[in-house]
């Protein structure tokens, strides 16, 4: 894990969740509360225009910055543009901070709520544990969680809550799932999940030295057919590859040049890349650097294909991260091996597609 992947899968969540309601499920322990308060830090970090409302519905406003101090998120020169709103108590005068008296004065809440967030367009509004509510009448959440999503949306800004997962009856937290865009699955094995749109991230997670530090993950491949993206410059190429594997359980897609390669790549998303070098424009190689970048298209296998057969061509593939290489000309039977091989290490299970 390195601190570059860290922050770079941080920005890639503050980016895409950025007019999303998002709903961390997770189980009761310390990283997950803690991701709470990491993803707020980092959207302030990462866009100083940023509000923050938080809704103190398990912890005070006091100990919600004693726990970002004890995380190590510095939020001194932030703390101006966050807002709470926290239940009444002796003593209690806080600047940027609405009182109410229970955390399910929800007239008072929604109407501080939407008072900020007229005042503060773009705002994420962070509910620190939707269990808390769960213990009032099922109706009167929904009312109120529908009435604050209307005004997060027309406002430009975004939810971000966390639920215990398994702690509710099945039920109830159905319906709290319900009132989300995005749900992020968190286990206790130190692995998340979460689907955007037609991506999918899958992350690891460990706390080292009290830092959250992650890393992408290789997601398992589990499908009788796959989806395979061929790329080369010449026509007859990729049809006679498709014609030539047509009894296998692949469905092919077809790039011709590099840029359309790294396009078709993101928005389909296949299990496999057969990808030629030598292209105009846009070699192999940095179609490769290029996916490389992209969250989403960074796991995908690739098998390049290519007339250049001298070890420093192939070494090269092999740094960039390419996980085979097959010369020009080829026989149908190699690359069709190379694919079962390459794509069984990425969890796919040929004997089982062919059975089915």
């Amino acid at each position: 894990m390195s601190e570059e992947e860290t922050t770079k899968i941080i920005e890639t969540l503050c980016e895409e969740l950025a007019s999303k309601n998002t709903l961390m499920l997770a189980p009761l322990n310390v990283f997950s509360e803690r991701m709470i308060y990491f993803y707020t830090y980092s959207a302030l970090k990462c866009n100083p225009e940023k509000n923050i409302v938080w809704l103190c519905l398990k912890t005070s406003r006091k100990h919600v910055l004693e726990k970002f101090e004890e995380y190590g998120f510095k939020i001194n020169d932030q703390i101006e543009r966050m807002w709470f709103i926290d239940i009444e108590g002796p003593g209690k005068n806080d600047p940027n901070t609405f009182y109410c008296k229970s955390a399910t004065d929800y007239i008072k809440i929604g109407s501080y709520s939407s008072k900020i967030f007229d005042d503060k367009p773009g705002s994420i509004m962070v509910l620190d544990d939707l269990t808390v509510l769960s213990k009032d009448n099922l109706q009167v959440i929904e009312n109120f969680i529908k009435f604050l999503e209307r005004k997060v949306r027309d406002t430009q800004g975004s939810i971000i809550s966390m639920l215990g997962k398994g702690i509710l009856p099945p039920e109830t937290e159905g319906l709290m799932r319900s009132f989300f865009d995005i749900i992020i699955d968190i286990t206790e094995k130190g692995n998340f999940h979460t689907d955007i749109g037609m991506k999918s991230l899958d992350v690891h997670y460990a706390i080292i030295d009290g830092k959250i530090d992650l890393e992408y993950t290789q997601k398992k491949i589990d499908k009788e057919r796959l989806k395979i993206l061929v790329v080369d410059d010449e026509p007859d190429i990729p049809e006679l590859i498709r014609l030539s594997l047509a009894t296998e359980p692949y469905d092919f897609i077809v790039a011709y040049n590099g840029e359309d390669a790294v396009k078709k790549s993101i928005e389909e998303l296949p299990d496999l890349i057969l990808l030629d070098i030598m292209m105009p424009d846009m070699d192999g190689y940095e179609v490769v650097k290029r996916l490389k970048e992209d969250p989403y298209a960074r796991n995908i296998a690739v098998i390049m294909i290519s007339a250049k057969t001298e070890i420093e061509d192939k070494l090269k593939g092999m740094e960039l991260g390419i996980d085979d290489y097959i010369s020009k000309p080829f026989d149908k039977r190699e690359i069709n091996a190379r694919i079962k091989m390459v794509m069984k290490r990425f969890g796919w299970e040929p004997e089982l597609a062919e059975q089915n």
